[in-house]
């Protein structure tokens, strides 16, 4: 059986039956400060963060870009971007499942995944916090 992080949350049909296993890069995550972190792999969940009730399976997964202008289109779109830092890096097959919906990509991590490890092995800064 597969086990992912923060399962014990998750509502029925989560993660989709549309998301695959396969890997992606680059992916780019906006991260909290001027090098990345473990707390720049937790979900809404792990984070305390506020979420609608309807949008739980998307609060347990990490959110990715497969574009660099979907990324800066979302800073644009999003307050909380704005001030962020832009990375790239990579997410592998053994990381999780994903989808990807207009160059954003819902990753939801399986347990004991190392992300920060994974992310980091190609990763490389875009722009300024």
């Amino acid at each position: 059986m597969v086990y992912f992080k923060s399962q014990e949350y998750m509502p029925p049909q989560c993660p989709p039956s549309n998301a695959i296993s396969n890997d992606v890069e680059p992916v780019y995550r906006f991260i909290e400060d001027d090098s990345v972190q473990d707390l720049d792999f937790l979900n809404h969940v792990e984070r305390g963060k506020s979420y609608p009730p309807a949008k739980t399976c998307e609060a347990l997964a990490l959110s990715f870009y497969t574009t660099i202008d979907a990324a800066k289109n979302a800073s644009k779109r999003f307050k909380n971007l704005r001030n962020k830092k832009l990375v790239a890096g990579r997410i592998t097959s053994e990381c999780g499942i994903h989808n990807i919906k207009n160059n954003h990509l819902n990753l939801w991590v399986y347990k004991e995944i190392d992300m920060l490890k994974v992310f980091l092995e190609e990763v490389s800064e875009i722009g300024n916090k």
